[in-house]
């Protein structure tokens, strides 16, 4: 068994014996009513968890100083296309980043002083490092899909709504409150930010650079144009919400177009290859060759 190998069945080992701790500490449904409640959820929180939240919260303030302030603002604006999930903050986010590292490398490096390999020393720190980061990234990529597609839905209805007689802003509110979703989430925030005084268009635009999908830029730009102009909300909102559809359906068009080549791809390099071989070594087993001693 190589050191690599054996390292990382120890790290497993231990893993499984912290989390059974609490299962050996558990005397029954009465101790259970005495476990640390979440208070958002109102569901208990793992125990696992409970310490991956202490070092995130003990290092967060700790590795912010150090990281340079374009790095800050490159990592803010990435929490804001995903939306913030959990109220996270450029610091809390370090602080994940670095409660990876030390419990992830931490162990393999306790091991890398008996004898164990430095390669998986280091790859354990880099994916405790990272993945923090891959995960922010396919979160706000998912968030800013899911608003393109929802935004059109969300504009008929609110066009509905203006001309059933509701104003503006009250026809937002409602609509806002009764779809859920990435878009209506987005709405509220700019809805509050006028009623704390913030204008129409700083509100909007505010709401534009929070965000990187093209159909809400598109939304936010028509509708100011549509209020400096006088022309009416509903058929400026109709409008918009059909020129939304046809773009995702030149959108989606030009994903399968590029979806061909690569699935050409795939089958000539994998499949093909794959095919010929399990062909090749049937014919070799169904002829008997391989007993005849021509190989040998």
């Amino acid at each position: 068994m190589t050191p690599g190998l054996a390292g990382l069945l120890a790290a497993v080992a231990v893993g499984i014996g912290i989390a059974g701790i609490p299962m050996l500490r558990d005397r029954g449904p009465e101790e259970r009513l005495g476990l640390r409640i979440d208070s958002d959820s109102g569901r208990r929180v793992p125990f696992l968890r409970r310490i991956f939240e202490r070092v995130a919260s003990f290092m967060g303030p700790r590795v912010v100083p150090a990281i340079r302030a374009s790095r800050r603002e490159s990592v803010d604006r990435r929490l804001d296309l995903a939306g913030r999930p959990g109220g996270i903050t450029v610091q809390r986010f370090y602080g994940y980043k670095a409660a990876g590292l030390i419990l992830l490398g931490g162990p393999f490096a306790l091991l890398l002083a008996g004898g164990g390999s430095p390669v998986a020393v280091i790859l354990a720190a880099g994916i405790g490092w990272f993945f923090p980061d891959m995960w922010i990234s396919r979160a706000g990529r998912v968030r800013q899909e899911r608003i393109e597609r929802e935004l059109p839905d969300f504009l008929d209805i609110l066009a509905v709504t203006v001309r059933a007689g509701l104003g503006y802003r009250l026809a937002l509110s409602r609509v806002a409150d009764a779809l859920e979703g990435p878009v209506g989430e987005e709405m509220m925030v700019a809805l509050r930010q006028m009623e704390l005084g913030a204008s129409r268009r700083a509100a909007f635009e505010a709401l534009r650079d929070r965000n990187g999908s093209e159909q809400l830029q598109s939304f936010v730009a028509a509708q100011l144009q549509a209020e400096e102009l006088g022309v009416p909300l509903s058929e400026a909102l109709n409008d918009i919400a059909a020129d939304m559809r046809r773009a995702a359906h030149q959108a989606a068009r030009r994903r399968a177009a590029r979806a061909t080549p690569r699935v050409s791809l795939i089958v000539t390099s994998l499949i093909l290859p794959g095919t010929m071989i399990l062909i090749a070594v049937s014919i070799l087993l169904g002829s008997g060759l391989q007993d005849s001693g021509l190989f040998q």
